[in-house]
């Protein structure tokens, strides 16, 4: 497993800054970096399950092991989905090297006004180069969507 962190300063307070993170109204907005139509079921709480996914492709289940609601989020991904949102079998390597993979979020305050927004991965080396890309893209877009 790798560590991949990401990061971002928005000017906005720590508590808007989460309460952004969470909104589904926005959420295809800053995710589109991984694909067009994205969107989350589940729950925002320790121990609750959500699905993050689109309607063509699917994608992943998570748990949250901690969620510190305006400080700290840490999701292991423990299943695949379909676009139906529905856990498929883990018919292929990468699909098997996905689960376990670990997905944290800290707020951190700066001052009233200012937030850096800091994303950890902890994956299997392989999905580095999607990360990579992705993360920096959507970390932009979230940005520019809580300053605006």
């Amino acid at each position: 497993m790798k560590t991949l962190s990401y990061s971002t300063t928005i000017n906005k307070p720590q508590e808007y800054v989460f309460n952004k993170l969470m909104d589904k109204s926005v959420y295809a907005d800053w995710a589109k970096a991984w694909g067009e139509g994205m969107t989350y079921e589940g729950e925002w709480k320790e121990g609750g399950y959500m699905s993050f996914f689109d309607n063509s492709r699917g994608g992943t289940k998570v748990v949250f092991e901690v969620f510190k609601p305006h400080e700290y989020v840490k999701a292991k991904h423990i299943a695949m989905v379909n676009p139906q949102n529905i856990e498929v079998e883990l018919t292929d390597e990468m699909m098997q090297k996905w689960i376990g993979s670990l997905e944290e979020y800290n707020f951190r305050k700066l001052n009233d006004n200012q937030t850096k927004l800091e994303v950890t991965m902890t994956v299997d080396e392989a999905f580095q180069p999607m990360f990579d890309g992705a993360w920096p893209k959507a970390l932009g877009y979230f940005k520019d969507i809580c300053e605006s």
